[in-house]
């Protein structure tokens, strides 16, 4: 996605939003590279977000460590519709208890994500059951999230 390439090493913050509290299906933007702000109104009250910003109401925060945060958008040709592969990874503060169980509830349930990059240019990733990936791996030193999720419009910039 040529649009938003230049952000892509700069994400402070991930949203992730559970699949039911927003259906893309419906939605005009469904198919567009870009997302009209004014048409792009999800609810976050159930949202988990892991960045440097306040969490939005009713959600949780995961604190993501300083300049972590990346985005990659890869696009298959060889598959009908242009395939698109987005990886979003990111190292969490998990000295906190509870950042655990919010973790584990990204692993078990599926979730669309908002990516917010430093420029505060926002961007939209959608999911299904069968596309959406989360692992969190923890080797003694760090803690890291991995988000894997195909679809057929890649990173989408909220505009």
């Amino acid at each position: 996605m040529n649009n938003c390439k230049e952000y892509l090493d700069d994400v402070i913050a991930v949203t992730a939003i559970p699949l039911a509290d927003l259906s893309v299906g419906t939605s005009s933007w469904q198919l567009t590279p870009t997302i009209p702000v004014g048409q792009f109104s999800p609810t976050l009250s159930h949202a988990i977000t892991i960045g440097i910003q306040p969490a939005t109401t009713g959600g949780m925060l995961i604190p993501i460590k300083h300049k972590t945060g990346k985005a990659k958008d890869d696009e298959s040709d060889s598959v009908a519709g242009r395939l698109h592969t987005v990886n979003v990874q990111c190292d969490v503060d998990d000295r906190s208890g509870s950042v655990w169980e919010r973790l584990l509830k990204l692993e078990r349930e599926n979730h669309h994500l908002i990516l917010t990059f430093r420029t505060g240019t926002r961007a939209f990733v959608s999911a299904t059951e069968d596309t959406y990936l989360c692992n969190v791996e923890r080797d003694g030193a760090k803690t890291s999230v991995t988000f894997r999720i195909q679809n057929l419009m890649g990173i989408q910039l909220i505009v």
